[in-house]
């Protein structure tokens, strides 16, 4: 796969897809059934495990299931999400967030470094579409039904 992204410059969305059913089987070899999400980027979002009974188990797969993929799902998730490479996340969810509508042109970034201190948006962070824009900052806002 990296082999075919150096000589064609980019990662074929169809390696990508491989890369994350490799990691979905490892799980499920483990007894880890995970959720995911995929954004409008076309980039998969896993949603927070529940009802795990034995979170060492879980941290011990999740460690080394996607030892092989990770590099794929890094330069995936940066192409897909980031390609102009933005140093500043700040900047690249300020950017989602006004292509989805979710704040007005004149967002800056000093309105959202305000917001999430205060940990309060003028849109629903819990949304799919605003979540996504959060989530390339390393922010993640999930509801988690008990």
């Amino acid at each position: 796969m990296i082999e075919r992204a150096i000589a064609t410059g980019r990662i074929d969305p169809a390696d990508y897809e491989a890369a994350h059913l490799r990691y979905v089987r490892c799980m499920a070899q483990h007894g880890f059934h995970p959720m995911f999400r995929k954004t409008a980027d076309g980039v998969y979002v896993e949603l927070p495990n529940v009802d795990v009974e034995d979170m060492a188990a879980l941290d011990v797969a999740s460690l080394g299931c996607p030892s092989d993929n990770m590099i794929v799902e890094i330069l995936y998730r940066i192409q897909q999400s980031n390609p102009d490479l933005l140093a500043d996340y700040r900047l690249l969810a300020i950017q989602c967030l006004k292509r989805g509508g979710f704040v007005d042109t004149g967002y800056t970034v000093e309105d959202f470094d305000r917001d999430k201190k205060a940990d309060e948006f003028p849109f629903d962070p819990y949304d799919d579409g605003p979540s996504d824009c959060l989530y390339v900052t390393g922010i993640a806002y999930f509801e988690v039904e008990p």
